[in-house]
């Protein structure tokens, strides 16, 4: 480990690996953008415009993925591990997916408006992933650990706003006696969205790691 510190600190820095990441930045930023109008969906054509608004996006994320795990195999000398290149690569990446799957699930469930507590999440998730956005293009700084504290404190507690919401919304719906379908929609729906949530905490602490490790 020592004397790969030494040889990165000899040899050119590799920026362009950030420039990449910080490109994968952009798409969860971009994806949080159109993620967000689920709130104010109304209706099964609306539902459907916004997932099919999010697959580009999502396409667009597989490719800088592909990119980066291109570039980190035929690179020798990377400026982080290329291990934790690779984890950061792929848990951004599913931050992108889970939000595109969340819309294609309301899409296919034909829901026409999404409950309160969906909607909570919801707001809860483009916050999650935009301050993960931010933190993900200060990996250039990725030798203080200052500079992801912010985000990794606010990302914690808007993770823990949305266990909250999402176990008062699911003891809810076993309290209402709604029909067995709308009951497995709803709950399925209302797990793909605190997932989401989850996968940006995820991503998160592989960030604060990575910054932790280098500093």
């Amino acid at each position: 480990m020592f004397i790969d510190r030494i040889v990165r600190y000899l040899l050119p820095r590799q920026d362009h690996f950030f420039a990449m990441l910080e490109k994968l930045a952009d798409r969860i930023e971009a994806a949080a953008g159109v993620f967000a109008e689920l709130e104010s969906a109304a209706g099964h054509e609306q539902f459907v415009a916004v997932s099919a608004r999010m697959k580009p996006i999502e396409t667009e994320a597989d490719d800088c993925c592909r990119q980066l795990y291109e570039e980190i195999d035929r690179t020798f000398v990377t400026p982080i591990d290329r291990e934790d290149l690779a984890r950061l690569t792929k848990v951004l990446d599913n931050v992108v997916d889970g939000m595109e799957h969340t819309a294609v699930l309301a899409s296919l469930f034909r829901l026409d408006a999404l409950t309160d507590p969906m909607k909570q999440l919801v707001r809860v998730t483009v916050s999650c992933a935009r301050a993960l956005a931010g933190a993900a293009r200060r990996l250039r700084e990725f030798s203080d650990p200052e500079s992801v504290k912010g985000p990794t404190v606010a990302i914690h507690a808007l993770e823990n706003e949305a266990d909250g919401v999402y176990r008062k919304a699911l003891a809810a719906l076993f309290e209402n006696g709604i029909s067995p379908i709308e009951l497995v929609r709803q709950k399925d729906m209302l797990s793909s969205l605190e997932d989401g949530v989850d996968q940006c905490e995820d991503a998160m602490d592989v960030i604060r790691s990575v910054v932790v490790k280098n500093g």
